[in-house]
C-alpha cells in the first residue's frame, strides 16, 4: 500500500526538479545564444576594424607612391634645368673667354691692373649684373697718369685675372644652380631660411 501523501511528494519533487532542470537548460541556452551573438558582434567589429586598417594602409601606400612619382618628376625637371643651366654657363664661359683678348687689347697697357673694359668683363664672368654707370669708359684719357706709371714688377696680368674670373664665375654659378635645384626638390621649412646672394 502506498501512501497518497508520499506519491504526491515525489511527484512534486520530480516536477520541481524537472522544472528546475528545464529552467536551467533554457537559461543556459539563452545565455549561450547571447554569448554567441556577442562573439559574432565582436568578430564582425574586429573584421570591420581590420578592413578599415587595410584600406587606410592601402591609401597610405598609394599616397606614398604618388608622392614618390611626384618627387621623381620634380627631380627629372630639376635635372633637366641643371643640364640646361650648365650648357648655358658653358656657352657663356666660352663667349667670355673669347672676349678676354679683345678687352685686354682695348684697355691697353696704360693700366697697371684691370682697365674699365676688363673690369666689366670680370664682373660679367662672376655673374654680377651689369653696372656700367659706375665704371668709366675705356678711354686713354681716363687714365691720366697711367702711362707715366711704370709697369708692375709682379702680380697677375689682366689676361690671367680675367681667365680666372671666367672659370671661377662659372663654378660659382653652377653651385648656385645646384642649390636652387635642391631647394626646388626640398624647400626649406618655416624655421629655415635660404640666404641668397
Amino acid at each position: 500500500m502506498t501512501l497518497p501523501f508520499a506519491n504526491r511528494r515525489w511527484v512534486w519533487l520530480l516536477g520541481a526538479t524537472t522544472l528546475a532542470a528545464g529552467l536551467f537548460t533554457a537559461g543556459y541556452r539563452w545565455a549561450e545564444r547571447g554569448y554567441l551573438a556577442d562573439i559574432a558582434l565582436q568578430q564582425a567589429a574586429h573584421a570591420e576594424q581590420q578592413r578599415q586598417q587595410a584600406e587606410a594602409q592601402a591609401e597610405a601606400l598609394a599616397s606614398a607612391l604618388r608622392d614618390k612619382q611626384q618627387l621623381e618628376e620634380q627631380a627629372y625637371q630639376v635635372g633637366v634645368a641643371l643640364l640646361q643651366a650648365r650648357a648655358e654657363l658653358a656657352r657663356s664661359q666660352a663667349q667670355l673667354s673669347r672676349r678676354i683678348a679683345h678687352v685686354v687689347q682695348q684697355d691697353g697697357e696704360r693700366f697697371t691692373g684691370l682697365g674699365p673694359d676688363s673690369l666689366r668683363l670680370y664682373r660679367a664672368a662672376l655673374g654680377y649684373a651689369s653696372a656700367d654707370e659706375y665704371l668709366p669708359a675705356a678711354d686713354a684719357r681716363a687714365a691720366v697718369q697711367a702711362d707715366q706709371t711704370a709697369a708692375p714688377a709682379g702680380g697677375l696680368p689682366p689676361l690671367a685675372l680675367l681667365t680666372h674670373a671666367v672659370d671661377y664665375g662659372q663654378w660659382c654659378q653652377q653651385l648656385e644652380q645646384q642649390l636652387d635645384g635642391w631647394l626646388a626638390l626640398f624647400p626649406p621649412t618655416q624655421g629655415e631660411a635660404h640666404a641668397g646672394p
